[in-house]
């Protein structure tokens, strides 16, 4: 709009109608004699679009009130949760323990099932590595008792022979 146009405004009444359009001494004048109100839905010519008289500057300080700030969406927040420490320790110790023979084996699994535990009530992250950890323990002792199974009974048969 030019300068030289005048600014005209059209509100919707409390009956639902349209009024307008009006100029503005018009309308500070339907607030005073209360037929237009803070939350009055008013169309401005010069945006040509319809919002609360609260939020035109001159008509919220006819309501005597500060106008609002536009609204504004918050920004999305993708915060990631913490890890549970003991589903960091759980996988490390099962990872280690595949290289030891398996005598961080149940460590490993313990920690896991304790994290997992915490993970549920606290909400945190680390829910696959604390599986991880409590299937590599698991991997990792099931090969230790085999190989030491297996170990005993070649030796066995081995010592059985010399014999």
């Amino acid at each position: 709009m030019t300068d030289a146009t005048p600014v005209t405004f059209r509100i919707i009444g409390g009956d639902g109608q349209e009024y307008g359009p009006v100029d503005l001494a018009t309308l500070q004048e339907w607030i005073r004699q209360r037929r237009v109100a803070a939350p009055t839905k008013v169309w401005d010519s010069r945006t040509g679009n319809w919002q609360p008289a609260v939020q035109i500057p001159e008509l919220a300080q006819a309501l005597g009130i500060a106008p609002l700030p536009p609204a504004v969406i918050p920004p999305l927040s993708f915060a990631v949760p913490r890890t549970n420490t003991l589903a960091v320790w759980s996988l490390s110790l099962a990872v280690f323990g595949l290289n030891c023979c398996g005598c961080l084996s149940v460590p490993a699994i313990i920690l896991g099932a304790i994290s997992l535990s915490q993970i549920n009530t606290r909400g945190e992250g680390g829910r696959g590595l604390a599986i991880a950890g409590i299937a590599i323990g698991i991997f990792s002792l099931v090969l230790s008792l085999l190989l030491g199974l297996f170990w005993t009974v070649f030796r066995c048969r081995v010592e059985g022979l010399g014999t």
